[in-house]
This record gives C-alpha cells, structure tokens and sequence, in this order.
C-alpha cells in the first residue's frame, strides 16, 4: 500500500512537469466553451434533488418509452457518426498522450516527445483499441441489459418510481470498471505485443482478484475527481463568468492540473497493477529498473 501511495501521489505529481499532452485540454476548453455559450442557458433556481412524481416520470421514459427511442438511434446514421466523433476524441486526448506517456517511461523520444508519439502511432493500435472498447459496451451492456429487464418487472408490477434506481445503481457500481477497461485499452493498445497477449492483458481486469479490485478503487476515486475538478468546475465557470479570459482561466487552472494528474496516476497505477506480468514488465523494463534497482 506504501508503494502504491508513492507511485499515486509523489511520482505522479513529480512526472507532470514532464509530462506536455494536456496542452491539448486547453484547446478542448476553448471549444467546450464556444459550444456552451451559445447552446446553454444554466438554470438560476440551482440543483434540486428529484421528487418522487419526477423519479415516476423517468421510470415509466426509461422502461416504456426508450427502448424503441433506442431501437431508433441505432438504425440512424447520425448515432454512427456521433460514435465515430466519440471515438475519435478518445484518440486524441487518451491514446496520443498514453504513447506520450509511454516514450516518457522508456525514457524515449527526446525534446520533441510528444510529436513523435503522434507519428508513432499505428492503425493496428486504433484497430485494438476499438476492439478492447466493444467488448467493454458488450459485457456492460449486457449487465445494465439485466438491471433494465430486472427493473422494468418491478416497475410493472409495482408502478414504484424507485423502481428506476436499480437499473442505475447496478451501472454505478460497474462504472469504475468500465473506466478501468476504456483506460487500459489504450495502454495495451501501445505495447509492441501481438492481439492475443493484449487481449490475455485485458482480460485480467475480471480475471484477477487482484487487477479487480485495485481497478475498482482507483477509478472511482479518479470518477469522483474528474467530476469535481475536470467537469463541474469548469463547466460552471463556462457558464457563469462572463469574462473570456477569465473563465477559461479558471477552467483550465481546475481541469488542467487534475486531468494530467489523473493521467499520469492513471498509467503509474498500470504499471504498478500489471507489474507481475512480464509482457508489461519486458515493455517498460528501464522504469522498473529505476522503480526498484
């Protein structure tokens, strides 16, 4: 547990210095900020918890209504094009830094790391990735599938408005691990091993006790960060400042710093967590080396 504190919080914080892939947040900042100001109108009445009648309403959207909004969706073009833009977002702030990161650990690329790391990058590592990624909506989906069907029965015979709450707790307390698989799919995809040892890799995520549990952990904790530091400060401050400079100042003073944080302790955590693997540990033989002695 020492260990795992020291990797976590000293060498992670230390690394960030080193660490220039979150420049790119910035500009995803700028962006969020142009689509926010001129589509979003916050509410001045604030956040209110929902009543029982609002809970009934979700219910009955969810289990009568969404499934053929659902079967629409998925026979709409658009639904390919706003996934193939989600996909590529993930491309541009997960697997660019992570082969960053990766250059930085095998003490490579130099001055001018981070446009090497873009040029290192290989269509097959976007063809596993994308893999890792259907496999983690598969297993996922099927879960939530359950918590649906399960749900739905209650709601049914019961016309109970908390009915819905099982349905969204069974994919809360899945999340962690979903965000465990989106993280480790792009730093499995950068290893120089063939498909089938990355998928081995992967699927230890269910398979080891360990691997499980340590993921779970760590991601709810980087989910509840992210949320504070990466989305709801910055989004408010996009919001309700009205100042240009000013907001985006404020935005990326709170999301900057702990978005690299948690990318940075996000890959130390893999390191440490598959360290008794020897595909991961032959990858990055020179940091252990250094880690250790």
């Amino acid at each position: 547990m020492h260990r795992l504190i020291q990797i976590l919080v000293v060498d992670s914080i230390r690394d960030l210095i080193r660490y220039k892939s979150f420049i790119l947040l910035v500009a995803l900042l700028l962006i969020a900020d142009r689509v926010l100001r001129s589509y979003v109108k916050i509410r001045p009445e604030g956040f209110e918890f929902p009543s029982s009648r609002e809970l009934g309403i979700a219910a009955d959207w969810l289990f009568l209504q969404a499934p053929n909004l659902v079967s629409e969706w998925l026979l709409d073009w658009r639904t390919l094009l706003v996934g193939g833009c989600l996909f590529a977002a993930k491309q541009l702030t997960s697997m660019w830094p992570t082969m960053d990161m990766r250059k930085m650990h095998r003490s490579e690329g130099g001055r001018w790391r981070i446009l090497k790391s873009l040029q290192s990058l290989r269509w097959s590592q976007f063809v596993w990735d994308a893999c890792a990624i259907g496999i983690v909506f598969g297993i996922g989906g099927v879960w939530a599938g359950a918590g649906w069907i399960i749900g739905r029965e209650i709601w049914i015979q019961s016309s109970s408005p908390f009915s819905i709450l099982l349905p969204v707790g069974m994919v809360g307390v899945v999340w962690p691990l979903a965000m465990a698989g989106f993280s480790y799919s792009s730093k499995l995809a950068v290893l120089s091993n063939g498909f089938s040892t990355k998928l081995k890799l992967f699927s230890e995520l269910l398979k080891s006790r360990r691997v499980f549990w340590y993921s779970w952990l760590f991601y709810l904790a980087r989910i509840l960060i992210s949320l504070l530091f990466v989305l709801l400060i910055p989004i408010l401050s996009l919001l309700t400042v009205e100042n240009f400079f000013l907001r985006i100042l404020i935005a990326s003073i709170s999301a900057t710093p702990a978005y690299s944080y948690v990318k940075m302790a996000s890959f130390k955590f893999f390191l440490e967590v598959y360290r008794p693997y020897p595909e991961v540990a032959t990858e990055y033989q020179r940091y252990y080396s250094r880690q250790f002695g």
